[in-house]
């Protein structure tokens, strides 16, 4: 008589079941193995990323992160308070101290070239680094997980190759993304061998590297989280007092780092308004990003920079959202479907959920729906799925098993050269933003970025179509008419027309009326307005500019010191001064110039810029001696500043020391040999000291380059 089956002996029966797929999962191997496939892996990954060793950095927030970061200036305990403790320990919307340090000890590597220009190698260099200690440490933690060297191999060489992770290794500036995911993954490890060893030490590091992984990157907050779908897979008790207790730690670090990630967004101003989209249209981006992530990592077809929202002016969400919202559905659904039938399964399908969850733009951050360095550490629990497919496929199909592997390795080598050339596209600013507004063609942020970078190359007239188009694609964009403004300005300065300085104006108030407190719009408005004012053949309209530019000034330091009682960063707050001090000068205010350089210098005792107009005042005033001290100063802070030495010589030539005004004079040429104004007065110089041939030579040079004055001077001492 056959006895009837409880519950417990049918939970008892799937338990050995499981023990069973484990045991067949086990294996054994040898040590050269090991060496052989980590070596393998390795290599092809570092091949895939070589590309990145001799890349520039971009102008996408690397400018910030390091050309402009003040944190990377020197390695000292003060900056060390001022990245983990003070008031500005935010950075570009981001608490991330520890990627501070390493990219400050890049820095201290590289150090700058001799025109000035931070090195970029050892950044690219680490970000590679970091990368490739990544890849072993997801095959460490996955053999851990499975004892399956198969399963470890596939998945971390798939890590390792994978096209969507170029953007979080050639972008410099996430570099918070892969130091975050080297402490992430060994936190993981050492709570894996916490719980196969009970020791306590493994815990305690566990939690350590946690929290460097916290200070890396706020998103490591998913940690908490997935140590629980670790106890799932080893089939631990959840509501144990002792398995509850030791989460306690770990989840109090990812509340308290959570609040302090959303602190630090909107003291950047990433968090966006949620009225943006309203909620259901958010769950269909959120839905769309969940399915696209697995897309993008099969096939990596279409990979960009800047993924931007379908519809930024009238907020609609295209039909092809909605219907991804079915396989998402259907991943969650699969999730519950293995809950019990396969820990395995149900363990890859919850890494992967659990860490893309907070990234799926459900709270709106940026200006993008999604990016590809979201996926960096998600991907992982896709990877480990697809591993668990191929063994399985090998185990039911053993006749097709070198057709399995030949199609793996032909897949390997198509990722492989789709990432080796995805990572040429970060070479440098043109040509992520080309390859960019070629994919996305509604990225704002690309065509603003190539436009800034097409303005920095000279190319004006090309950065003001960039900066046009991107305003058509968002009517409010207050940087492009900012960017477009200054394209604008340099375009007159170049071309000597009016006309172009006329419509930077315009294009200033543009800014300034969608944001009032826009204060480098204020700056560039006032020196546009002081630039159109030289070319007034009349006093009043030429002080009736000069004026309002320094109305201009006026309200960008009004602003300006609101923010500095905010602890915000401003750059080159002491630019503002100097422009109202030139203005003053212009009008015949020296002393109130000279107050303006003053402050300019007290702000930024190394500006260079503050003591050669502070000097031009002096000069104006007067004060000879006190203008030659202001311009040696200016010249020792800046060895290569033409104007500086133009101008020291025009002092000396005013005190009658012929010899030094023309030693400055050539020391500007040697600097320049287009400079007209060296010319002119090295002429006059020259012709003082009765070397009339000479001076009139240099006078006919300078006449030659456009320095009209020169002819007065030719037709009464030349002829």
């Amino acid at each position: 008589m056959s006895k009837k089956r409880t519950k417990k002996d049918t939970s008892v029966k799937k338990e050995q079941k499981n023990r069973t797929v484990k045991r067949k999962n086990t294996q054994k191997v040898s040590s050269n193995t090991f060496i052989i496939w980590i070596s393998v892996i390795t290599v092809i990954s570092l091949i895939v990323y070589s590309p990145s060793f001799t890349h520039e950095t971009t102008n996408w927030d690397d400018d910030q992160y390091i050309t402009n970061n003040p944190y990377l200036q020197d390695l000292s305990a003060k900056t060390l308070k001022k990245m983990f403790f003070s008031k500005e320990r935010y950075f570009m919307g981001n608490y991330h101290p520890v990627s501070m340090l390493s990219l400050n000890i890049d820095y201290q590597i590289g150090g700058k070239d001799s025109d000035g220009k931070i090195k970029a190698w050892p950044f690219h260099f680490t970000a590679v680094m970091v990368h490739l200690f990544n890849t072993l440490l997801v095959f460490w933690l996955i053999y851990l997980l499975f004892s399956n060297f198969e399963i470890a191999v596939i998945s971390s060489l798939l890590f390792g190759i994978s096209t969507i992770h170029v953007e979080s290794v050639s972008w410099v500036s996430e570099r918070k993304d892969v130091l975050y995911t080297f402490f992430f993954l060994f936190s993981l490890v050492s709570y894996v061998k916490y719980i196969k060893s009970k020791s306590k030490k493994f815990y305690i590091l566990s939690l350590f590297l946690f929290l460097l992984s916290l200070l890396s990157k706020g998103q490591a907050v998913s940690l908490a989280i997935t140590i629980i779908a670790i106890d799932y897979l080893f089939n631990r008790k959840h509501l144990k007092i002792d398995v509850i207790i030791e989460k306690l730690p770990f989840l109090i670090f990812a509340l308290l780092f959570g609040i302090d990630a959303i602190l630090a967004q909107k003291s950047g101003n990433a968090i966006h308004d949620i009225s943006d989209y309203e909620l259901y249209k958010r769950i269909g981006i959120a839905g769309y990003g969940f399915s696209q992530y697995i897309i993008k990592l099969i096939a990596p077809l279409d990979l960009s920079a800047i993924y931007p929202y379908p519809d930024i002016i009238y907020r609609t969400i295209p039909t092809k959202y909605w219907l991804l919202m079915i396989p998402s559905l259907a991943i969650v659904l699969a999730l519950f479907y293995y809950y019990k039938k396969n820990r395995q399964i149900t363990f890859a399908i919850a890494f992967y959920t659990i860490n893309i969850f907070l990234l799926l733009q459900l709270i709106p951050v940026g200006s993008a729906i999604m990016a590809d360095r979201y996926a960096y550490i998600p991907s992982i629990g896709f990877f480990i799925f697809v591993a668990l497919a191929y063994v399985n496929l090998k185990s039911r199909y053993p006749d097709s098993k070198k057709i399995i592997i030949s199609i793996f390795v032909l897949y390997s080598i198509f990722i492989s050269v789709m990432t080796f050339n995805r990572t040429l596209v970060w070479e440098n600013s043109m040509t992520l933003w080309n390859d960019t507004v070629k994919k996305s063609p509604k990225a704002v942020v690309a065509w603003n970025n190539r436009g800034s970078t097409k303005d920095k190359e000279k190319d004006h007239v090309g950065a003001i179509k960039d900066f046009t188009t991107a305003i058509k694609y968002k009517p409010d964009y207050k940087h492009a008419f900012y960017n477009r403004g200054t394209a604008k300005k340099d375009l007159g300065i170049a071309k000597r027309d009016t006309m172009y300085f006329t419509d930077a104006i315009v294009d200033f108030s543009e800014a300034i009326r969608i944001d009032s407190s826009f204060s480098e719009a204020y700056h560039n408005r006032g020196i546009t307005r002081e630039n159109l004012a030289d070319y007034q053949k009349f006093k009043d309209q030429f002080i009736k500019l000069l004026n309002l530019s320094i109305i201009d000034y006026d309200k960008a330091i009004e602003l300006n010191n609101k923010k500095v009682k905010l602890n915000l960063k401003i750059k080159d707050r002491e630019t503002v001064y100097i422009s109202r001090g030139v203005a003053k000068g212009k009008i015949g205010e020296l002393k109130e110039a000279i107050i303006n350089f003053d402050l300019a210098i007290g702000i930024n005792p190394k500006s260079a810029s503050a003591f050669s107009n502070r000097g031009l005042a002096n000069d104006n005033s007067g004060n000879y001696e006190n203008a030659i001290l202001d311009y040696n100063k200016a010249i020792k802070l800046d060895p290569k500043f033409i104007t500086a030495y133009v101008n020291r010589g025009i002092v000396y030539r005013r005190l009658k020391k012929l010899n030094e005004a023309i030693a400055n004079f050539d020391a500007a040429i040697a600097l320049d040999e287009k400079k007209p104004e060296a010319y002119y007065f090295k002429g006059l110089s020259l012709l003082t000291a009765g070397k009339k041939d000479e001076g009139c030579q240099n006078l006919y040079l300078a006449l030659k380059l456009g320095y009209s004055l020169a002819q007065s001077e030719i037709t009464k001492f030349c002829k």
